[in-house]
């Protein structure tokens, strides 16, 4: 595509603002963060070098999500104030859509797209579990991260190639039930697996009790029960099961290769899979959030709105969509709603909404 002066104009006018508003939120976001953690601050005196690298680490989190909230911003101080000033009316008059005006912003919108793909590929995941690492040691000076304490549904990647699964898991009183462990070969293919009724951690080492044990060999099975086994090549403790790597602090690649495994061990992985949905699915908000949002710039400037309506809306349709997301979230997790059909759901929604605005934009 070949930027023509008006789209240069434009797109220059937009940029300015959403720059500006893109700086502007995550550095409201870091002020307010700071002020709440201020006790900690205060009582651990951590060093400023900490406190930045903490918060630089937050960024690409920061970006992925407030960057919808920019834009939509944008729209209306950009737009809006282009349309007070006539100018979308002079175009339209002299025979140029409205829709070819704005084409350089929904393209720049295709572009934040990918590039919020891009950042919850590795950079998000990543940043957040670094910035977690950083205010546990650094920040409130902890000798490790914080964990909880019980966990239900529990999987988890061990060493020797191993996936456990607990129904339930306790730390403190280093006892699990519902116990089943898959062993994988070098090709990825179950060679073992072990189911118990309840493990019970005690002198570093795991005892498992109801055990049925099953051997995988070609098409045949070898079946053994045992009422007490001693796991030895069980190493992890209770709390290094609990550790916080939940499934959004896996990178993208890593979260596939969990997903995979849980697939083939025929486990429940509704939470991994709702969480890779809204992965990809929740970027596109940068292109939808446009059809919304410069309809809504033009009519609120058409009928003299000023910038604290403009303010208000943008952020009523913030809290909207992320309330929105989460409900979304819940059904998929749950296997209410297929995960990739949940994650859609507030895009879908929000589609739905931008289209009436669209068309009306012609009349």
């Amino acid at each position: 595509m070949i930027l023509t002066k008006i789209d240069r104009y434009v797109l220059r006018e937009y940029l300015k603002v959403f720059l500006v508003l893109v700086v502007g939120v995550i550095g409201i976001f870091v002020v307010v963060n700071f002020f709440e953690m201020m006790d900690k601050i205060a009582d651990h005196k951590p060093s400023p070098l900490s406190i930045a690298r903490y918060y630089a680490w937050m960024v690409p989190y920061l970006l992925s999500i407030l960057m919808p909230i920019a834009e939509l911003l944008a729209c209306f101080f950009s737009v809006g104030e282009m349309n007070r000033r006539l100018e979308i009316l002079a175009l339209k008059a002299s025979g140029v859509d409205v829709w070819r005006v704005f084409l350089p912003i929904l393209l720049l919108g295709v572009i934040n797209t990918g590039i919020g793909i891009y950042l919850n590929w590795e950079l998000v995941p990543k940043g957040r579990l670094r910035a977690a690492e950083i205010k546990a040691r650094e920040i409130e000076k902890r000798k490790n991260l914080p964990s909880r304490t019980f966990a239900r549904n529990l999987s988890f990647f061990g060493e020797g190639n191993r996936l456990y699964f607990f129904t339930y898991i306790n730390a403190k009183e280093n006892r699990a039930q519902g116990i089943s462990i898959f062993m994988f070969d070098s090709a990825g293919k179950i060679r073992e697996r072990m189911d118990a009724v309840v493990a019970k951690y005690a002198g570093g080492k795991w005892t498992l009790e109801g055990v049925v044990h099953r051997v995988f060999q070609g098409e045949d099975e070898i079946l053994r029960r045992y009422a007490k086994y001693t796991d030895t090549l069980m190493k992890e403790t209770p709390a290094q099961f609990l550790k916080p790597l939940g499934d959004s602090l896996m990178t993208t690649p890593e979260l596939l290769h969990r997903i995979d495994f849980l697939n083939r061990a025929g486990l429940v992985n509704y939470e991994e899979r709702t969480e890779l949905a809204i992965r990809f699915l929740f970027p596109i908000m940068n292109f939808i959030i446009l059809l919304i949002g410069l309809p809504l710039a033009v009519f609120s400037s058409t009928r003299g709105g000023n910038r604290a309506v403009s303010f208000g809306s943008a952020l009523f349709l913030a809290f909207f969509y992320w309330g929105a997301l989460q409900s979304a979230r819940a059904f998929g997790e749950t296997g209410k709603l297929d995960p990739w059909i949940a994650a859609s759901i507030p895009n879908v929604l929000f589609l739905l909404l931008a289209i009436p605005l669209m068309l009306r934009m012609h009349r």
